[in-house]
């Protein structure tokens, strides 16, 4: 005569708990990935920029600048004619911030060659507090990304 069990045994509540567990950690996995791409975004973007201004200044035979700001967290890209004209303004709001630079009044200036007048390095930090570093080399004025 067997008895009819209604209860749970150990093994299917494991089991039920392991597989809500791996639904509810889905978001966070995707949320951190989402934020994670739109800080990359941001960052090949700034990249892009860069390289537009150094482009621009070897087309147009003008001098072009981007003006990093750092407590504002923007940066400014400028063409020089007979004034300064803004060409564009970007503020990130992605997570990464501007910590610091060493490269002179935090401007990088190109010339009509497209060498930057002061080359060096850009400091950030991500959401996450992860360092980033971007370079620009004298005379090429080329531009690397690099994660710490």
């Amino acid at each position: 005569m067997l008895e009819d069990s209604k209860g749970v045994t150990l093994i299917e509540l494991i089991l039920i708990i392991s597989l809500l567990s791996i639904l509810l950690a889905i978001p966070i996995i995707r949320g951190n990935n989402i934020l994670n791409y739109k800080e990359r975004k941001e960052l090949r973007e700034f990249k892009n920029d860069i390289n537009y201004a150094r482009n621009r200044a070897v087309v147009e035979s003008k001098l072009y600048s981007v003006d990093i700001r750092l407590n504002s967290n923007t940066y400014l890209i400028y063409k020089y004619s007979n004034f300064p004209e803004t060409i564009k303004k970007k503020e990130f709001t992605s997570g990464i911030k501007f910590k610091s630079t060493n490269i002179k009044n935090n401007e990088l200036v190109f010339n009509y060659s497209g060498a930057p007048k002061d080359s060096g390095t850009i400091y950030l930090e991500s959401r996450k507090g992860k360092k980033i570093s971007i370079t620009v080399t004298p005379a090429t004025g080329k531009v690397n990304i690099y994660f710490h």
